[in-house]
């Protein structure tokens, strides 16, 4: 059941629309282990100390004209005499990235920076809202696609282990949220878009509130022009700002399209993936567009590319100087994370005279474990989920951000995309389901309104739907949800639901609202949590729902300061459990006990040692490392739990 609901769940963005982007085909190889990468060029001999230390790969930096097969061999063997692999770096960084990349004596922004100046001197000037490059743009995508091509074909010879389309990539400045793109390529094309979605322009007309005589007419409103309505029907400005997720997930795809074509095992990449919200960053489009994604875990966003791609490899970048940098990456990797990137331009990691450093001592013990240790046996692993969905609703963001915002008028021109990675609504609702329900014990799984929409609820086998802060929904989705509930699934809401349709539309009456008070199964979340969770509790054995595995106190409540990773190979359960860090940064021991669904062989994962048959287990739980408990339906025999625990031999 765990495969078939991850594989519906994939399965569901490509069957559900034509609309989206579509993935490209996945490579041929798999990313073997888990990969430690250095970012910043080394010499030779610190090369060779980083291969000692555990490091797997190094950056090698893609030239964007004249490559040449003395450059590659030069650039590559450095760090491959060295025994370590490679990656090609920000081969198109200037197409993916442009409003925020790398120069010399100037802001990584500074191309954004003008711009805004630009529209502050002259608030009527249009050429501020047309990006360049532009990502419809045939004429340039075909170029980066020719350039990723032949880059991929020129280092084919020494197999990197990816090829980064772009570093710190988005539509504009990161997560800034900003009115790209009205180029004539652009709104060509999102012309056939909405012709697909609406099928007649008296359609749009009717959800726009406009009066287009011909398609060729059609033309969105800016931020400020929405912010003006008094209507609240903000279709237009939320399906454009929706068509630009729609087309950076595109230009990704067609990237990934070129590398592939180089050859069949090469990998695409992007690096500094950012909050889920403005920039492209709509991760249902997104994740699904690309191979590799290194990212900055925040939002949920690890667990977001997960959910819309399960093939898709995650790397973090650790910052080892940090107190809790341990219990970071453990948590990271545990979630799914199958790699990291190390920053190291003071030579921290490794010192000028090839000596590890003290970033390195910091990362020794986990990168011990991620070698011989009980990484490896998580990594080859599959990690556990339930049949308990969230909604991820980019269209919910969208409006909550105008309703927060609106009173701006034309200065949210002057927020920066730092202030735009702020909580809302929207993200406190999201991150709130998702701890809520660990807390209970389960591992919950995100879907779209356009996999709801297409039935994949009931397909697929889930027993609950929470929606958090459910702004927006479209009537099919709706629809699909009251046909869950009386199917016999449980559905929960924490905050609004349905005042707006998918579009952006606010509705006479909110979708859904005669559901809650009407039904058992259907109900709206308390916001104090201890009550929530209760709440919470009650649905799931409605729906005949019942964890796996809970982390409980002694009085048998839920324990807020453990979290648990439930993980599956074969008919073996492994389950993590990792302490959050205690403010003084001591890793005091705590006591819990982990509650069965039934009895089971427990076994010390890194040590192979018989902890009984029980359903339920005393356990003491750290935050530097996590504790990791097997769980058996039999007495593992001795020669099972050698190849098992990956060890030499197990206690008898």
């Amino acid at each position: 059941m765990i495969r078939k609901v991850a594989f519906i769940v994939a399965a569901g963005i490509i069957g559900a629309t034509t609309l989206r982007a579509q993935p490209a085909q996945k490579p041929s190889e798999p990313l073997p282990g888990y990969q430690i990468i250095m970012w910043h060029t080394k010499t030779a001999q610190q090369n060779e100390a980083l291969r000692a230390l555990g490091i797997t790969a190094a950056k090698v930096e893609a030239q964007r004209s004249g490559e040449t097969p003395a450059g590659v061999a030069q650039k590559s063997l450095l760090i491959t005499s060295a025994g370590l692999g490679i990656y090609i770096e920000n081969i198109a960084t200037d197409f993916y990235s442009a409003y925020h990349r790398w120069f010399p004596h100037r802001p990584a922004n500074w191309r954004f920076l003008e711009l805004k100046k630009a529209l502050d001197e002259n608030p009527a000037d249009g050429s501020a809202f047309v990006r360049v490059p532009g990502l419809a743009d045939q004429d340039q995508l075909a170029q980066i696609e020719r350039r990723l091509t032949e880059t991929v074909r020129d280092y084919a010879s020494y197999h990197p282990i990816f090829f980064n389309l772009g570093d710190e990539t988005g539509i504009a400045d990161l997560s800034a949220a900003w009115d790209f793109d009205f180029s004539a390529a652009s709104l060509s094309a999102m012309r056939v878009w909405l012709k697909q979605r609406y099928g007649t322009l008296a359609a749009l007309n009717q959800e726009w509130s406009t009066q287009f005589r011909r398609w060729d007419d059609v033309i969105p409103t800016t931020t400020t022009q929405a912010m003006a309505r008094t209507d609240d029907n903000y279709a237009s400005w939320s399906d454009f700002k929706e068509w630009m997720d729609v087309e950076f997930a595109r230009a990704i795809g067609d990237g990934t399209k070129a590398i592939h074509a180089g050859a069949n095992w090469a990998r695409s990449a992007i690096e500094g993936g950012q909050r889920p919200g403005w920039g492209g960053y709509d991760y249902s489009l997104l994740a699904p567009s690309v191979d590799v994604m290194e990212i900055y875990d925040d939002g949920s966003n690890l667990e977001l590319a997960q959910s819309f791609n399960p093939g898709v490899v995650l790397l973090t970048t650790p910052n080892w100087a940090a107190p809790n940098a341990q219990n970071m990456v453990w948590n990271q990797f545990l979630r799914g994370a199958r790699g990291m990137v190390l920053w190291d331009p003071k030579d921290e990691f490794v010192t000028s005279d090839a000596k590890p450093g003290s970033q390195a001592r910091a990362a020794a013990p986990f990168i011990a474990e991620m070698k011989n240790g009980i990484g490896t046996v998580l990594g080859a692993s599959r990690r556990h989920s339930d049949r308990v969905a969230i909604l991820y609703s980019p269209a919910s963001f969208r409006i909550q951000w105008m309703l927060d915002h609106r009173a701006l008028g034309a200065d949210w021109t002057k927020r920066s995309a730092g202030i735009e990675n702020e909580d809302n609504a929207e993200r406190v609702a999201r991150r709130r389901a998702q701890l809520l329900l660990g807390r209970l014990g389960f591992a919950p799984i995100f879907v779209s309104d356009e996999q709801i929409a297409s039935g994949l609820l009931r397909k697929a086998g889930f027993r609950m739907l929470v929606l958090p802060q459910a702004l927006a929904l479209s009537p099919l989705a709706s629809a699909a949800i009251r046909d869950f509930v009386r199917a016999g699934g449980s559905l929960a809401a924490d905050g609004a639901v349905g005042l707006f349709d998918s579009h952006g539309k606010r509705l006479h009456q909110p979708l859904l609202w005669d559901l809650f008070g009407s039904s058992s199964r259907a109900l709206r979340l308390s916001p104090n949590d201890l009550l929530a969770e209760l709440q919470l509790s009650g649905l799931a054995k409605a729906s005949g729902l019942v964890a796996e595995v809970s982390v409980r106190n002694a009085a048998g409540e839920s324990v807020a300061a453990v979290k648990q990773y439930v993980f599956d190979e074969a008919d073996i359960r492994f389950v993590a459990l990792l302490a959050v860090p205690a403010s003084d940064g001591v890793d005091r021991k705590t006591p819990v006990y982990l509650e069965l669904r039934s009895s089971a062989f427990a076994y010390d994962a890194r040590t192979g040692a018989a902890l009984g048959h029980s359903s339920k287990l005393a356990v003491d739980v750290g935050s530097r490392a996590p504790t990791v408990i097997a769980l058996a339906p039999t007495k593992l025999p001795s020669t099972r739990c050698k190849i098992l625990f990956h060890l030499a031999t197990c206690p008898t």
